[in-house]
């Protein structure tokens, strides 16, 4: 089982400094599992991001139109 933050890019362009393309997308979804990581499990920001370098994965779950997307993986069982 895993938590899975998403991150979207924005089809119609430039948004919050955000382009429409894959690397945007993967922003996105980083910053939804810093945060998650941060908020949500109590994770000091720098672990987390450390623990996603070493731990997470990150795939590309769509590429529609304008719009792309990314999803990572945060698997429970190592917070157990």
């Amino acid at each position: 089982e895993a938590w899975i933050p998403i991150g979207l890019s924005d089809p119609n362009g430039s948004v919050d400094g955000q382009n429409s393309d894959l690397n945007g997308a993967m922003r996105r979804a980083v910053v939804n599992a810093l945060d998650f990581l941060e908020h949500d499990r109590g994770m000091d920001r720098a672990t987390a991001y450390a623990y996603l370098s070493a731990a997470a994965d990150f795939t590309v779950s769509q590429v529609v139109d304008r719009t792309v997307g990314v999803h990572g993986q945060i698997f429970k069982s190592h917070f157990e």
